[in-house]
């Protein structure tokens, strides 16, 4: 199932946000845009967790990833059992296999009975993305995922989403500063600026845009195609820069 909004509005504080429409499903949708676009604001708006105004459409079983994760006192393992029983009812023996099978899938496997809020930032990103995969949501929100991970963490993280949203169809919504996320997860960006979309398209014409942020995102990527990239064709038109 997709992920809709309509006329959605979101006030924080001083903060303004309207978006018209959006729409996301399983081709992954990007949401980019300078610091304080209000990014995240639409992600928590998209699961319901702040106040809004407009329409929103979701599936039933979503699951979140933010930059500053938090989690119970207790192991990884016991986070992820915990979070299996409590929601989905699923009795000791299976919540602890599954729970050991995720921690190995990122590779936090060795970490599985240390004291989860004692882990490094990017072992904890890695713990909050295992707890939201490991409950099998139809839609993933994914904000800055990857934060303080390491390059090969980065890259390993990135084809564990890639190969659960191919496997599963689960609608995917990430915020993002990074070319590379876009370009391993996301077939369509849509750039925000206080409060606003300025832009939205498919990812294969990223390379296409007038706009000084998405020329940025592509430049970093070094203007091509990311290696082992085959969902779509990043790059801008020859003998184009950011100077140009």
């Amino acid at each position: 199932m997709a992920v809709t909004a309509a006329r959605l509005a979101v006030r924080r504080g001083t903060f303004w946000l309207e978006v018209d429409e959006l729409f996301a499903d399983a081709s992954g949708t990007a949401l980019v845009g300078p610091n304080g676009a209000g990014k995240t604001t639409v992600l928590l708006a998209l699961q319901g967790l702040l106040p809004h105004t407009g329409s929103v459409a979701r599936p039933g079983r979503c699951a979140g990833v933010f930059s500053q994760p938090v989690f119970l006192r207790g192991s990884p393992r016991w986070n992820l059992t915990t979070v299996l029983r409590s929601t989905l009812g699923m009795d000791e023996r299976t919540a602890d296999r599954r729970a050991a099978s995720a921690l190995q899938l990122i590779g936090l496997d060795e970490a599985a009975h240390a004291d989860a809020r004692r882990l490094s930032s990017g072992e904890r990103q890695r713990l909050a993305l295992a707890r939201a995969l490991v409950l099998e949501p139809e839609a993933l929100f994914l904000d800055e995922p990857f934060a303080n991970v390491d390059a090969h963490g980065r890259c390993m993280l990135r084809e564990v989403v890639n190969d659960y949203v191919a496997r599963s169809g689960c609608t995917l919504v990430l915020a993002t500063q990074t070319f590379a996320d876009v370009a391993a997860l996301c077939d369509h960006v849509v750039l925000l600026d206080r409060g606003r979309v300025v832009e939205s398209l498919g990812a294969a014409r990223l390379g296409e845009s007038a706009q000084p942020y998405l020329r940025a995102l592509v430049a970093e990527g070094g203007a091509g195609v990311m290696p082992g990239h085959e969902r779509s064709n990043l790059r801008l038109p020859p003998g184009e820069g950011l100077d140009s």
